[in-house]
């Protein structure tokens, strides 16, 4: 019997390159952010370990990548804002699942919330530096 390899995908490709640069920018001390992380709930694996996952309180439609961060100088009432930026990859193709889409309308009308959807590292690349998470 000949087993086809399965690779990670175009969406895991750009997850790993995505990682390596943002790791990059953190190394450089140019990444503006407390905490970032990937989310691996949306990764493949037995019906064993997604139904212990799920018994343990994984959700759907988490979102790859959460990146905390803080805007100072809100107002003369607060010195700062943490505010957190959600993003999901997707292909050219890839569409949110009705999951994903509402996660991202639970945060909708949050002023301290950014939910974006890249079809590109450097459009995810893009979007940190115009909130400012990368600097220069």
């Amino acid at each position: 019997m000949i087993r086809k390899r399965i690779g990670i995908g175009e969406e895991g490709i750009m997850h790993k390159q995505f990682a390596s640069v943002v790791s990059k920018y953190e190394a450089c001390k140019k990444l503006n952010c407390q905490f970032w992380s990937y989310n691996a709930s949306g990764e493949k694996r037995n019906e064993k370990t997604g139904a212990l996952l799920k018994a343990k309180g994984l959700k759907k439609g988490q979102p790859d990548y959460t990146f905390y961060y803080i805007q100072k100088n809100i107002d003369i009432y607060n010195d700062f804002l943490i505010k957190i930026l959600f993003l999901e990859f997707k292909t050219a193709k890839g569409k949110q699942s009705e999951s994903q889409k509402e996660f991202e309308l639970i945060f909708d009308d949050m002023q301290n919330v950014d939910y974006f959807i890249a079809h590109s590292v450097e459009e995810a690349i893009n979007i940190l530096q115009k909130k400012q998470i990368i600097s220069f």
